[in-house]
């Protein structure tokens, strides 16, 4: 089984690029909610799970999922899943896909709708060099550094792990899917 990491920006400095719809106060709640969403859903996965909090800017992003992959294969995990913090629509059964794809590869990745990664599931936790915030999409990078490796990835694509919310699109598109968050419809 393999132990869930969550990495999560400093709540004030989380979900930046929605400051044109929703106020600081706006942002740090809907953050508070999607991480807390993730981490209920990983558990109720029955996963051990841990959130890697960050400084708070893209750059330290792949510095910091680096240390938590090294923390937790020093302490003995075999696998790391690794599952970004935005994902208002993830279900126990995306987590089992994921888990399931692993059968047939140490490496899988799931691509989010604009070609980033939203999770990855690594065998040893450090098989990977990470490639988050490289204006180029993660997803394909990631794919590419594992083939470099000699190891075919299995790529996942399911709605609850691509549809994360970075614009102000994603998150009118939440409001009017997600009764949970209904609190944020007058700013959508």
């Amino acid at each position: 089984m393999p132990v869930a990491v969550v990495p999560m920006k400093s709540l004030p400095l989380a979900k930046g690029r929605l400051a044109p719809v929703l106020d600081a106060a706006g942002r740090r709640a809907l953050a508070q909610k999607m991480l807390d969403h993730v981490l209920g859903t990983l558990q109720e996965a029955g996963l051990p799970v841990r959130v890697a909090n960050g400084a708070g800017n893209d750059a330290d992003l792949n510095r910091d999922v680096t240390d938590a992959a090294r923390a937790v294969q020093a302490e003995g995990a075999d696998d790391l899943l690794l599952v970004m913090a935005d994902l208002p629509y993830l279900s126990v059964a995306d987590i089992q896909a994921l888990i399931e794809a692993g059968r047939q590869s140490p490496i899988v990745i799931a691509e989010a709708k604009d070609g980033g990664t939203n999770a990855l599931l690594l065998r040893p936790p450090t098989v990977l060099p990470f490639t988050f915030a490289t204006n180029r999409p993660s997803a394909a990078l990631h794919g590419e550094r594992a083939r470099a490796a000699g190891i075919e990835p299995v790529i996942v694509r399911r709605p609850g792990l691509a549809r994360d919310i970075d614009t102000p699109a994603d998150l009118a598109q939440l409001v009017s899917d997600h009764p949970a968050y209904h609190v944020f419809r007058h700013v959508a």
